[in-house]
């Protein structure tokens, strides 16, 4: 298998709904395990907020 076929198997996978790919690049093919995953960025992303940051590590103006 090439590279291209490789990378557009997985983007087929992705798009199928078969695998799950959060923000990080963590895939998994268990949607309790994805939403997870998700939780657990939102939890992240509002401590930055809560601290005022606006971006990763980045403190607000």
């Amino acid at each position: 298998m090439t590279p291209e076929q490789s990378r557009r198997q997985q983007e087929e996978a992705l798009e199928s709904g078969e695998v799950y790919r959060d923000a990080e690049g963590r895939r998994t093919t268990d949607p309790d395990a994805a939403a997870a995953h998700a939780e657990s960025e939102a939890d992240r992303n509002a401590e930055h907020l809560q601290r005022g940051e606006v971006g990763p590590g980045i403190p607000g103006k």
